[in-house]
């Protein structure tokens, strides 16, 4: 997801703010509940989304959802969002926030797509080499992607290594096809 400057803006505001409040980690934690809840509610994305909805409806509806599972500096800012108008940024903020944790923090996220779930060992090794390269932490993220049919994908840093079956047949299929070939008569 792209990032705006206004999300960007937004999310230096409410790190700084949690930061001269000594609240980094419960705003933290508040960020990454908000962002569980609207990747698990289709609806509420969509409301936030909504031009339809009323702004005191939006804001009756967030403090309901989160008035019991945030801290009072994510609902003021939560409030803040709607009146503004910028809930549809909502979550490109709360990216952009974890974003500016983890740089604080020194560590990287990572995607991983395997064709099949990775179990512990290979999770360990990928995880250690990440690492290595970092030096630092890494935030791993794993996804299934069946059409990969073996191999993986890796994410990090605007970067992607692409190391799947997937690709290798689609390298093998542009060779064929590129080849200057004359059947025989």
């Amino acid at each position: 997801m792209a990032t705006s400057r206004a999300s960007i803006r937004y999310a230096k505001s409410l790190f700084s703010l949690a930061e001269k409040q000594g609240g980094l980690e419960e705003m933290e934690a508040d960020v990454r509940t908000m962002q569980s809840a609207i990747a698990g509610t289709h609806e509420l994305e969509l409301m936030l989304k909504s031009p339809v909805i009323k702004p005191d409806v939006k804001e009756r509806i967030l403090r309901q959802i989160f008035t019991k599972n945030v801290g009072e500096l994510s609902l003021s800012f939560l409030t803040i969002l709607v009146r503004k108008g910028r809930e549809s940024l909502l979550p490109s903020i709360l990216d952009a926030s974890l974003g500016l944790i983890r740089d604080m923090r020194n560590v990287k996220a990572a995607e991983v797509r395997t064709a099949v779930p990775m179990n512990d060992a290979i999770r360990e090794r990928v995880s250690t080499a990440l690492r290595k390269m970092h030096e630092g932490e890494v935030e791993l993220e794993e996804q299934v992607d069946a059409s990969l049919i073996g191999g993986f994908q890796l994410f990090m840093d605007n970067r992607m290594l692409d190391a799947s079956i997937k690709r290798e047949i689609e390298v093998l299929r542009r060779r064929i096809n590129d080849h200057d070939y004359e059947p025989e008569l």
